[in-house]
Parts: C-alpha cells; structure tokens; sequence
C-alpha cells in the first residue's frame, strides 16, 4: 500500500470506507438506490496535539489546521507543555505529541507510546525511505521497534571562514589534531596578516557552545570519534554492569582537547549556547564555530558580513585513532572505516503516538503528513531545534539555513549533515530516563576542568561516580534495560 502525504484515498481505514460505501452504493444508476458515503474519514473527530519545549514550531502547527480538516473531517487541538510538566502524570493527555528526540526512551519505557504502524514505515514507501538512514533506523526506533515520527535533528557541524583559512594556506580540520593546530594559529592576529579583524574588535579562533546543557553535548561529540569502536556496543555505560565508561581513557583525552582549544575562548565562553555561537561567527567574532544551521535563527541585521567574508561548512571533526574498550587499548581505524561519529539526539523534534489515544492510526497518519515531504513549507524549518531530514530536502537547501549563508554554503550544509546522519557508526547524547541529571553532572565536571579547579581526569572520575549514584537511585535494572533500547538491543 502506497502511503500518500496528500491524504488521498491510499489509507488504510480510508479504503475501507470507500470499499463499504460501494458495496452500499452498487454498481446501479438507480436513483432511488443509497448514495455513496462521502465523509473524510476522520469527520467529526478532533485530534489532540501537545508540543514539547517548541513554541515556534507549535504556532507553525497551529495555522495547518484548516488544511488537515479539508483533507480528513478531523478538528485538531494543538496545546504547549515542557518536559517537566509532560512527565509528571501518569499518561500523556494527547493522541500524539512532538517532543525533544531524547525524550523518546522516557516515554517509551513507561509504555505511553504505541509503535508506528508497519505500512508507515514499509521500507519500500518512498516518503520514509527519504528519511535519513540514522534517524530512520535509529533515533525514530527504540529497541528494534520503529516508534516516531522524525522532525528533524541537528547534529553539530563545523562552520570556518573560508578567506581566513585561504589566507593562511589551510584547509578546514578533518580531525580534531587538525582542529587544535588551527585553533592555535588563527588565535593569533600577526598570522592572519592583512586578513586580521580590526584589533578593537572581540576575536577568538573558534568558539563553541560550552554553556550549561551544552558543555556535556561538546564533550560527547568531541569523544565520539575516539569513544565508539565498530565492534564494541559500550560507549557511555558498560552494557553488562552499568559502569559508567565517561571517565574512560577516550573521553580523558577529549576533555583535554577541549580545556587546551578553550583557552583561546572568549571569558564567556562557559555561557554561550549553539544559537550564541552562530550569532557571533556571523559578526565575525571568530573563524571557526561549532553549531548548525536554522531558518529560525535569530541574527543581527546591524552587523552584515563583508563583501570578503566567506564561509564553509563541514562534518565535525573526528579521529584516525579510536579506543576498544573491550580491549582496553588504542587502535588505528581500518582504510574502510569512517574516522567521524556523530553525536546523535542533542535535540532535535520526534512525532509520538499516545498509547491512551481513541484514534492511534489517526494521530500516526497525521504526523506522517506533518513530516512529509510534500507539504510546502515543512512546519519544522520555524523551530530553532530541528534541521532538514530528507534527501529530498537536501535538494532546497536555502530553506534550513540562516539567511547570510550562500547557496553553495547552504548546499555543504545539506551535504554534510546527509552525511553525517548516514553513517555506520554514532553515538546518542542519552536517550534514557535520568538524562538531564547525568548530563548536569558531566557538565559541571566540563566546566571545573576549564576553570582548571579540577584535572580532567579528576573532574570525570568525581562525575561517572555521581552517574553510578543516579544510575542505583532510578533502578540499575531498568536503567540497564533503557540503555540497550537506545542502543538498538533488546535485553
């Protein structure tokens, strides 16, 4: 069965209606006869809609409520909450919800969700198979069952300054060896020669999102290449014991890394979120940034950039080495494997489905048609934690990017980020219950480490030991058990 993003008559109960209504019909010209049935097959009906933490995206979703009407009879009630007050009771008040991606495991493990139907997600259906492969088969599945609708979900990348790198003779950082070398001679003015910004304007080589909720996630995705091994599953927990694996070897070196490039960070750097970060690269405050791309950015028109300001993106950086945690040692990656690793669910929007819902199949195909492909524009370019998710999309890629960025840098964007989420390897920022206490924990031991109160190695020891209290606290079974979920297993 084709699945139609246009709502025409493709659907499952829709055919059935219309299979009823002809039996009821017959095939006479007989006007005396019943006349077929022509209610939209969820006529009367009113589906219930929260959104999570997104306002921009829920008034997007708010205005496409005359046309779902036309196309289903169904009135729709979109309503707004925040993590916190969706987790408080004891079901989710809604058919379907749309919520942070990480939240997905929360939810599930409480037996709130149904799956997606199978015809949804029949690999041969154009619309889905258009999804990125990562967010397809691993951030939309919990366990091996497909259970949400995708979004969109922005993984880190690597803006640079094109001119300023051309001006020194090099080329952006394919590794995170690389990304030092740079970070240390772009610091310095003399280097850039007559490319140097004015010297009574701020200037820093690079700057990444190292604020709270976020210094975590940089640690993550600067470890992911060092961290995730081909043929070991344990990455952030032992999967057998729960051990906390953060003060691991990989990550030790990846939060060294990360104190020696923070040095040439602005005094602030320990505030700035990812939106922060995009905003000062495009002032020109610095020549190589750690964020993503958004049509929903908020930049200042005051501050354009110059005629000779070009820029690029590309995959964040990644490793030649990689720790086997089963072994315990270090070792070369394979010519065959990739040396990048995406960190995956820092953000990012899922579509769910309400275990409690009078019209579960309903609430799916309306989420399926939100997502789609077809509808122009796709409601989710307004929300500033999303990106695009389709090969598709990757076609317009003007449309997901902040308006001073190039065609041809919007288009590297888009190359990059297909990339980036079809890979064989990547890690999850936590998809488990308990995330936000593990990753304040892991933040708080980023940022001793920057502000040399604590060795790196101290600061991860003194967090995977607040990660195993947290762990015995929620249960260490059940918190076992939601960590091979997210890893794709089942116990």
């Amino acid at each position: 069965m084709m699945y139609s993003t246009s709502f025409r008559p493709r659907y499952r109960w829709l055919s059935v209606c219309l299979g009823v209504a002809m039996l009821l019909a017959g095939c006479s010209n007989d006007p005396t006869e019943p006349a077929t049935d022509n209610r939209l097959p969820l006529e009367g009906v009113t589906l219930r809609l929260v959104i999570v933490d997104d306002p921009a995206l829920a008034e997007a979703i708010g205005k496409l409520e005359g046309e779902w009407k036309a196309l289903s009879g169904s009135r729709l009630k979109v309503t707004q909450t925040t993590q916190a007050e969706l987790l408080q009771g004891d079901r989710l008040g809604a058919d379907a919800v749309i919520c942070p991606s990480f939240l997905l495991g929360p939810l599930a493990e409480r037996d709130w969700l149904v799956p997606l139907p199978k015809e949804l997600v029949d690999s041969d259906k154009k619309s889905w198979s258009d999804i990125f492969e990562i967010v397809r088969c691993r951030e939309s599945v919990w366990g091996s069952t497909p259970m949400a609708v995708p979004f969109g979900s922005p993984v880190l990348t690597c803006y640079y300054r094109a001119d300023l790198l051309e001006a020194i003779g090099a080329e952006p950082p394919k590794t995170w060896a690389d990304y030092a070398q740079l970070v240390e001679k772009l610091a310095d003015r003399k280097t850039l020669g007559k490319a140097a910004p004015p010297a009574d304007q701020p200037w820093n080589a690079s700057l990444e999102p190292l604020g709270p909720g976020w210094a975590s996630l940089v640690l993550l995705a600067r470890a992911a290449s060092v961290a995730k091994h081909p043929d070991n599953y344990s990455t952030l927990f032992d999967i057998e014991s729960m051990r906390p694996l953060i003060d691991s070897p990989p990550m030790v070196r990846a939060l060294k890394e990360l104190v020696a490039a923070a040095k040439f960070g602005p005094d602030d750097q320990l505030a700035l979120s990812p939106s922060d970060v995009r905003q000062r690269f495009w002032q020109g405050r610095c020549a190589l940034a750690l964020t993503w791309a958004s049509a929903a950015a908020v930049l200042d028109e005051k501050e354009k950039p110059s005629s000779d300001f070009r820029v690029g993106v590309v995959e964040l950086p990644g490793s030649e080495t990689v720790y086997d945690v089963d072994e315990g040692r270090w070792k070369t990656r394979g010519k065959e494997d990739s040396i990048h690793v995406p960190l995956l669910a820092t953000t990012g929007r899922l579509g769910v489905v309400s275990r409690h819902s009078d019209h579960p199949d309903g609430a799916a195909d309306f989420l399926a048609w939100l997502s789609s492909a077809e509808l122009n524009p796709p409601p989710s370019i307004r929300s500033p934690d999303t990106t695009l998710f389709r090969r598709s999309q990757a076609r317009f890629p003007k449309r997901w990017v902040e308006p001073p960025m190039s065609l041809a840098t919007a288009g590297q964007y888009a190359d990059q980020t297909q990339q980036a989420l079809s890979r064989q390897q990547w890690i999850f920022a936590l998809r488990i219950p308990g995330r936000a206490e593990y990753l304040a924990a892991l933040d708080l031991a980023v940022h001793r480490a920057l502000r040399d109160e604590t060795p790196p190695e101290q600061a991860l020891r003194q967090a995977a030991t607040q990660w195993h209290s947290i762990t015995l606290r929620l249960g260490l079974e059940s918190q076992r058990r939601a960590y091979l979920h997210s890893l794709g297993l089942e116990p």
